[in-house]
């Protein structure tokens, strides 16, 4: 049986209670709580206008913390030849994002002129910073702004002040913020390198095989060293080991724009030397656009980083075949290429080269061009082939009187065939960029989409090219069959910037453009989720200067870009049918199983 209630006792109790309760919440009602943070501030109380020194604290007990005109009032232990961090104040518990570009400011000033260190770091081990910055206070209150952008992510970082190391001073702060900025795609570095890769481009006459080669090499050294620095998505080739001694007094983390930078800069310049631009001057300009927060330390370590991540996607490269030079040897009879305009087949081995996702170049092969399973004889015997020259001849030519204006425009707007332009993989980098910046990507996004992309076109060149040369079918160009069938003086509406006629020198079966276009496309679709992205899209050949051609998807660019070619007059029907089935295929693999987020 319960023993018997106290009453009295327990009335006693309830007393107590109630007064503790009753204290609590006087005490509350007095006692000013710290003020929220201005709207995207992930600072609480960084005016001091209530007069409240909360969320603020400090390490050491000798130092003393008040509010006086609004201004947090600081009187530091004397730690005359301890370390900077042994005396902080700081703010904890809010979080930064990687990759992710803030702005750290605050007032600031001192009854003596002393030094102050601020930094953004995590709250424990290794105490990793992002930002790490000393600056020289005086008695007169100074704005101090650093922009910086993390190179890791965590939900509970911390803002500190470190006032260590010196005699005992009073430091004054004031109007204390930490913002997140937004997306400037005019200082992302993965923008700013795939524009010093287009006008390289420009400056060298480069074909679409080598090019795209190029361009993959140095998208994924950028996304790898993104990657590293941030652990953030899966590598393509390596992830560079980032460790940290864990003391306060060694907690940079590698710049994320050094690492980019610099693994840019090594691979241009291993892959291209001197060629087209300096790429030094290039890389003063990255390090003019770098946040102002960024030290020297974390450039160092950024640089190593880079370096590092260059050095293992060249290697990887170093012997793909993209180096076979064995002359083509031509079939030499009706229905096989022969050279157009006098110039030699251009990458007549590069199906052979070994693949950056492919397991190889025939992986997607297609099959022979209107179904066919022998010869150039059987090919040439089928009513689809010679449907397709006569769409050719009467679609395709210089003087055709059956296109239209507007099919005159896609011809040369999707062209980009000759030198001095980006070429055709540089105008899908193009509309990827007009994409990016249209959905305000940022860094890290862009890594790994440029990264895709890159992958994609590689690969499709290879595969194309795999097509072209590596088949029983190395189709001739339609000028070459228009003329086998009784048509002399056709020429094709493609031409040079002179106004002579101009085809690639290279076979017809598949179209590189229309591969090049669905490996993009099926990239981009599943980047996006969704094909409805509409954007305008530019080109840079000089037969259609300025023109704009608006998109309402993906697979509209890509259909368009496939068809342009018969309206060039240099490829047939199934050259470009064929060519948009292997390079969505191409992309679809490509994004399955690279690059991973």
């Amino acid at each position: 049986m319960s023993p018997p209630i106290n009453t009295r006792h327990l009335r006693r109790l309830l007393a107590v209670v109630l007064a503790v309760a009753l204290a609590s919440t006087l005490t509350a009602l007095v006692r000013p709580a710290p003020a929220a943070a201005a709207p995207g501030d992930l600072i609480l109380n960084g005016t001091f206008d209530n007069g409240s020194t909360q969320p603020w604290w400090t390490r050491l007990a000798s130092t003393s913390t008040t509010v006086n005109a609004g201004q947090l009032r600081v009187r530091t232990s004397a730690t005359v030849g301890k370390p900077v961090w042994e005396d902080l104040v700081g703010h904890f518990e809010f979080g930064v994002t990687a990759a992710q570009p803030y702005r750290l400011q605050f007032d600031a000033a001192a009854d003596v002129s002393r030094s102050l260190r601020v930094s953004v770091s995590r709250a424990d081990t290794p105490f990793t910073s992002s930002v790490d910055q000393s600056v020289a206070l005086t008695p007169t209150m100074r704005r101090f702004t650093f922009d910086f952008t993390s190179p890791f992510g965590d939900p509970k970082a911390v803002l500190l002040f470190h006032l260590g190391g010196q005699a005992s001073s009073t430091v004054r702060f004031d109007n204390v913020s930490l913002s997140p900025l937004a997306v400037d795609p005019a200082t992302d570095p993965i923008l700013y390198w795939n524009g010093v890769l287009l006008r390289t481009y420009q400056a060298l006459d480069l074909p679409p095989t080598s090019s795209s080669r190029e361009a993959a090499i140095l998208h994924a050294a950028m996304h790898d060293a993104a990657v590293s620095v941030t652990g953030v998505g899966s590598p393509y080739r390596v992830r560079v080991p980032v460790s940290y001694p864990g003391t306060m007094d060694n907690v940079v983390a590698p710049s994320l724009h050094a690492a980019i930078d610099r693994a840019a800069y090594d691979v241009l310049t291993a892959l291209y030397g001197g060629q087209g631009q300096s790429y030094t001057q290039a890389l003063a300009g990255a390090v003019a656009l770098r946040p102002s927060g960024v030290n020297a330390a974390e450039t160092a370590r950024g640089d190593t980083v880079g370096a590092a991540a260059a050095a293992a996607n060249l290697q990887a490269r170093a012997n793909d075949g993209s180096g076979n030079n064995t002359p083509y040897q031509l079939d030499a009879v009706p229905g096989s290429w022969r050279p157009t305009n006098g110039k030699a087949a251009v990458s007549p081995n590069w199906g052979l080269v070994t693949p950056f996702a492919l397991t190889s170049g025939r992986q997607f092969r297609p099959g022979l061009p209107a179904g066919v399973t022998g010869g150039y004889a059987d090919l040439l015997g089928e009513q689809e082939y010679r449907d397709q020259v006569q769409e050719i001849r009467d679609y395709g030519g210089q003087t055709s009187s059956l296109r239209t204006p507007e099919q005159t425009q896609i011809a040369f707007f999707w062209a980009n065939d000759l030198a001095g332009t980006y070429k055709p993989p540089g105008q899908l980098f193009s509309h990827t960029r007009t994409v990016s910046e249209q959905r305000q990507l940022g860094i890290l996004a862009n890594a790994r989409l440029f990264g895709l992309v890159a992958l994609a076109l590689a690969d499709a060149a290879i595969a194309a090219w795999d097509a072209k040369y590596q088949t029983p079918i190395d189709l001739w160009r339609p000028v070459t069959a228009i003329e086998a069938m009784g048509g002399p003086g056709w020429q094709p509406l493609s031409q040079d910037r002179a106004g002579v006629p101009y085809t690639p020198a290279f076979p017809a079966y598949i179209s590189g453009h229309a591969t090049f276009a669905g490996a993009w496309s099926a990239v981009m679709k599943r980047f996006f989720g969704t094909d409805a992205v509409a954007f305008d899209a530019t080109t840079d050949d000089p037969h259609a200067e300025g023109v704009v051609r608006h998109m309402t998807g993906f697979d509209h660019a890509a259909e368009e870009n496939a068809l342009s070619r018969i309206y060039l007059g240099v490829h047939y029907r199934f050259d470009a049918d064929a060519g948009l089935a292997t390079g969505r295929s191409v992309g679809a693999y490509v994004y399955a199983n690279r690059l991973r987020p």
